[in-house]
Protein backbone atom coordinates (compact mmCIF):
# COMPACT_ATOMS: atom_id res chain seq x y z
CA UNK A 1 0.00 0.00 0.00
CA UNK A 2 1.71 3.13 -0.44
CA UNK A 3 0.94 6.64 1.64
CA UNK A 4 -2.32 7.99 -0.09
CA UNK A 5 -3.99 4.28 0.63
CA UNK A 6 -3.00 3.90 4.10
CA UNK A 7 -4.12 7.71 4.77
CA UNK A 8 -7.63 6.69 3.15
CA UNK A 9 -7.44 3.17 5.81
CA UNK A 10 -6.67 5.51 8.22
CA UNK A 11 -9.60 7.85 7.94
CA UNK A 12 -11.82 5.46 7.23
CA UNK A 13 -11.47 3.53 11.23
CA UNK A 14 -11.47 7.64 12.38
CA UNK A 15 -14.83 8.47 10.11
CA UNK A 16 -13.13 11.53 8.82
CA UNK A 17 -13.82 11.92 5.42
CA UNK A 18 -16.71 15.30 5.77
CA UNK A 19 -14.92 18.63 4.89
CA UNK A 20 -13.89 20.48 6.39
CA UNK A 21 -11.38 17.09 8.07
CA UNK A 22 -10.30 16.90 11.88
CA UNK A 23 -7.19 15.73 11.24
CA UNK A 24 -5.07 17.19 8.15
CA UNK A 25 -3.02 15.14 5.89
CA UNK A 26 0.37 16.53 7.16
CA UNK A 27 -0.39 15.06 10.47
CA UNK A 28 -1.79 11.24 9.52
CA UNK A 29 1.38 11.72 7.23
CA UNK A 30 3.49 12.01 10.03
CA UNK A 31 1.73 9.25 12.02
CA UNK A 32 1.94 6.24 9.91
CA UNK A 33 5.61 6.98 9.54
CA UNK A 34 5.60 7.00 13.35
CA UNK A 35 3.77 3.67 12.86
CA UNK A 36 6.74 2.30 10.78
CA UNK A 37 9.41 3.33 13.28
CA UNK A 38 7.23 1.75 15.78
CA UNK A 39 7.04 -1.20 14.44
CA UNK A 40 10.89 -1.28 13.82
CA UNK A 41 11.15 -0.74 17.17
CA UNK A 42 9.13 -3.17 18.50
CA UNK A 43 9.33 -6.10 15.85
CA UNK A 44 13.41 -5.09 14.57
CA UNK A 45 12.17 -5.42 10.90
CA UNK A 46 15.61 -3.37 9.32
CA UNK A 47 19.11 -4.33 9.66
CA UNK A 48 22.24 -3.42 8.10
CA UNK A 49 25.64 -4.38 8.11
CA UNK A 50 29.04 -2.56 7.37
CA UNK A 51 28.87 -3.49 3.26
CA UNK A 52 24.81 -3.27 3.06
CA UNK A 53 25.00 0.55 4.59
CA UNK A 54 29.26 1.81 5.34
CA UNK A 55 27.71 5.28 6.46
CA UNK A 56 25.54 3.98 8.95
CA UNK A 57 27.78 0.81 10.10
CA UNK A 58 31.51 1.42 10.01
CA UNK A 59 32.90 4.02 12.43
CA UNK A 60 36.63 5.24 12.97
CA UNK A 61 38.17 4.19 16.22
CA UNK A 62 40.98 6.26 17.55
CA UNK A 63 44.10 5.33 19.26
CA UNK A 64 42.98 5.72 23.10
CA UNK A 65 39.65 6.28 22.65
CA UNK A 66 37.65 3.73 23.71
CA UNK A 67 33.74 5.57 23.39
CA UNK A 68 32.05 4.94 19.93
CA UNK A 69 29.13 7.60 18.99
CA UNK A 70 26.61 5.95 16.98
CA UNK A 71 24.57 7.22 14.58
CA UNK A 72 21.02 8.33 15.62
CA UNK A 73 19.21 5.74 13.53
CA UNK A 74 21.02 2.71 15.06
CA UNK A 75 19.02 0.82 17.01
CA UNK A 76 20.42 -1.62 18.89
CA UNK A 77 23.66 -3.04 17.83
CA UNK A 78 23.62 -6.61 16.90
CA UNK A 79 27.02 -7.88 16.57
CA UNK A 80 30.39 -6.24 15.59
CA UNK A 81 34.50 -6.66 14.73
CA UNK A 82 37.34 -4.72 14.33
CA UNK A 83 39.15 -4.60 11.26
CA UNK A 84 42.41 -5.59 12.17
CA UNK A 85 40.85 -8.41 14.15
CA UNK A 86 39.21 -11.98 13.14
CA UNK A 87 37.07 -12.77 16.11
CA UNK A 88 33.67 -10.77 16.74
CA UNK A 89 33.45 -8.69 19.61
CA UNK A 90 31.27 -9.32 22.59
CA UNK A 91 28.83 -7.21 22.69
CA UNK A 92 27.10 -7.05 26.29
CA UNK A 93 25.39 -4.42 28.65
CA UNK A 94 27.58 -2.78 31.62
CA UNK A 95 25.30 -5.23 33.98
CA UNK A 96 27.00 -8.18 31.98
CA UNK A 97 30.40 -6.15 32.33
CA UNK A 98 30.16 -5.95 35.92
CA UNK A 99 30.19 -9.51 36.45
CA UNK A 100 33.23 -9.98 33.78
CA UNK A 101 35.50 -7.79 35.04
CA UNK A 102 34.04 -5.64 38.09
CA UNK A 103 36.48 -2.76 37.68
CA UNK A 104 35.97 -2.45 34.02
CA UNK A 105 35.40 1.09 34.59
CA UNK A 106 38.01 2.24 36.23
CA UNK A 107 39.70 0.87 32.88
CA UNK A 108 42.54 -0.90 34.65
CA UNK A 109 43.06 -3.80 31.70
CA UNK A 110 46.56 -3.52 29.45
CA UNK A 111 45.83 -1.56 26.11
CA UNK A 112 45.28 -4.00 23.95
CA UNK A 113 43.00 -5.53 20.94
CA UNK A 114 39.49 -4.91 22.50
CA UNK A 115 37.75 -7.87 23.33
CA UNK A 116 33.90 -6.89 24.16
CA UNK A 117 31.78 -3.57 23.44
CA UNK A 118 30.28 -2.57 26.27
CA UNK A 119 26.59 -0.60 24.51
CA UNK A 120 24.85 2.41 26.60
CA UNK A 121 21.53 2.65 24.68
CA UNK A 122 21.02 5.86 26.48
CA UNK A 123 23.86 7.44 25.59
CA UNK A 124 23.64 5.75 21.96
CA UNK A 125 27.17 4.58 22.13
CA UNK A 126 29.48 1.45 22.21
CA UNK A 127 32.40 1.26 24.57
CA UNK A 128 35.41 -0.75 23.14
CA UNK A 129 37.26 -3.02 26.26
CA UNK A 130 40.16 -3.28 26.40
CA UNK A 131 41.52 0.34 25.11
CA UNK A 132 42.27 0.42 21.64
CA UNK A 133 45.91 1.87 21.05
CA UNK A 134 46.56 1.86 17.17
CA UNK A 135 44.16 3.06 14.67
CA UNK A 136 40.96 1.03 13.64
CA UNK A 137 37.28 0.84 12.47
CA UNK A 138 34.33 -0.73 13.69
CA UNK A 139 32.34 -2.44 11.61
CA UNK A 140 28.74 -2.98 13.02
CA UNK A 141 25.71 -5.04 12.08
CA UNK A 142 22.53 -3.26 13.80
CA UNK A 143 19.26 -2.96 14.01
CA UNK A 144 17.65 0.53 12.79
CA UNK A 145 15.22 3.01 12.59
CA UNK A 146 14.07 3.87 9.18
CA UNK A 147 16.31 6.54 7.55
CA UNK A 148 15.11 10.42 6.59
CA UNK A 149 15.42 9.43 3.04
CA UNK A 150 12.56 6.41 3.64
CA UNK A 151 10.01 8.19 4.84
CA UNK A 152 6.79 8.58 3.30
CA UNK A 153 6.17 11.96 2.02
CA UNK A 154 4.69 11.59 -1.11
CA UNK A 155 1.41 9.87 -2.05
CA UNK A 156 2.85 7.29 -4.47
CA UNK A 157 5.63 6.45 -1.29
CA UNK A 158 5.35 2.94 0.31
CA UNK A 159 6.52 1.77 4.02
CA UNK A 160 10.20 0.70 3.40
CA UNK A 161 9.10 -2.19 6.01
CA UNK A 162 7.84 -4.91 4.24
CA UNK A 163 4.64 -6.51 5.97
CA UNK A 164 1.98 -8.76 4.81
CA UNK A 165 -0.53 -6.07 6.04
CA UNK A 166 0.67 -3.05 5.78
CA UNK A 167 -2.53 -1.68 6.40
CA UNK A 168 -2.26 -2.70 9.97
CA UNK A 169 -0.13 0.55 10.78
CA UNK A 170 -3.43 2.51 10.37
CA UNK A 171 -3.96 1.06 13.98
CA UNK A 172 -0.66 3.53 15.08
CA UNK A 173 -1.66 6.36 12.93
CA UNK A 174 -5.50 6.23 14.99
CA UNK A 175 -3.95 5.59 18.11
CA UNK A 176 -2.34 9.09 17.61
CA UNK A 177 -4.80 11.29 16.06
CA UNK A 178 -6.80 10.36 19.23
CA UNK A 179 -3.93 10.79 22.02
CA UNK A 180 -3.91 14.92 20.03
CA UNK A 181 -7.70 15.05 20.33
CA UNK A 182 -8.98 16.56 23.59
CA UNK A 183 -12.08 16.98 25.22
CA UNK A 184 -14.68 14.57 23.24
CA UNK A 185 -16.34 11.91 25.51
CA UNK A 186 -14.95 7.79 24.60
CA UNK A 187 -11.73 8.89 22.54
CA UNK A 188 -9.12 7.30 25.12
CA UNK A 189 -11.20 4.38 25.05
CA UNK A 190 -10.76 4.56 21.09
CA UNK A 191 -7.63 5.32 21.38
CA UNK A 192 -6.78 2.43 23.35
CA UNK A 193 -8.65 0.14 20.99
CA UNK A 194 -5.93 1.07 17.63
CA UNK A 195 -3.36 0.64 20.18
CA UNK A 196 -4.18 -2.89 21.55
CA UNK A 197 -4.27 -4.10 18.08
CA UNK A 198 -1.51 -2.71 16.78
CA UNK A 199 0.41 -4.40 19.53
CA UNK A 200 -1.09 -7.65 19.05
CA UNK A 201 0.95 -7.46 15.98
CA UNK A 202 4.21 -5.48 16.45
CA UNK A 203 4.30 -6.51 20.28
CA UNK A 204 4.75 -3.78 23.01
CA UNK A 205 7.75 -1.23 23.58
CA UNK A 206 10.12 -2.19 24.82
CA UNK A 207 12.66 -0.44 27.60
CA UNK A 208 15.87 0.68 26.82
CA UNK A 209 17.14 -2.46 29.11
CA UNK A 210 15.04 -4.27 27.03
CA UNK A 211 16.54 -3.44 24.17
CA UNK A 212 20.15 -3.80 25.21
CA UNK A 213 19.62 -7.49 26.37
CA UNK A 214 18.61 -8.30 22.75
CA UNK A 215 22.56 -8.73 21.63
CA UNK A 216 23.51 -9.02 24.99
CA UNK A 217 26.00 -12.09 24.58
CA UNK A 218 28.89 -12.65 27.11
CA UNK A 219 31.22 -15.72 27.09
CA UNK A 220 31.16 -18.20 29.88
CA UNK A 221 34.12 -17.28 30.72
CA UNK A 222 36.75 -14.40 30.57
CA UNK A 223 38.85 -13.96 27.54
CA UNK A 224 42.36 -14.40 28.61
CA UNK A 225 43.76 -13.13 24.76
CA UNK A 226 43.81 -9.84 25.53
CA UNK A 227 46.04 -9.36 28.64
Amino acid sequence: MNLQQLRCATREVLRDFAEPVYWSDEQINRYLNNAVREACIRARLLKDDHLSNPDLCRYTVAPGNPVIKLKPEVLVARSGHLGCQREKLWMVTAESMDRIYPQWEADTACPGQAGYGIMDLAQKTIRLFPRPMAPDVLHLRVWRYPLASELMCRDTDSPVIVLPDAEELKHWAAYECYLARDGEENLDTRGATHLATFEQRFGSRPSLHEMARWADSPPRHRRSVFW
